[in-house]
């Protein structure tokens, strides 16, 4: 039998907190334009969607504008800089 070595990591990293202001809440959403990231999970486009048509019954919004993602990876520089001109706020979430 031959001498071997195991190396053994520790799985738990090391954690970063960095404190993050958080962004200023209109007064309400009238006139705000929307937007939507979704991740190309089945039903997420439907489930984004179907909360912003929901927000239209009680405020009048403007234009929905919808960007995609890659499930586990970060939305391209290009639709981002969609979203940030053509959107007041964005919805993001996943659905499975």
């Amino acid at each position: 039998m031959s001498d071997s070595t195991i190396t053994v990591f520790d799985p738990r990293g090391h954690a970063r907190v960095v404190a993050q202001q958080v962004a200023p809440r209109p007064s309400g959403l009238d006139g705000l334009r929307p937007g939507v990231l979704e991740n190309r999970k089945a039903n997420a486009r439907l489930l984004l969607e179907s909360m912003v048509d929901n927000l239209r019954t009680t405020s009048d919004l403007g234009a929905t504008t919808t960007g995609s993602k890659p499930v586990a990876g970060p939305a391209s520089r290009g639709t981002m800089a969609t979203l940030v001109e053509e959107c007041d706020f964005v919805v993001v979430g996943s659905s499975d």
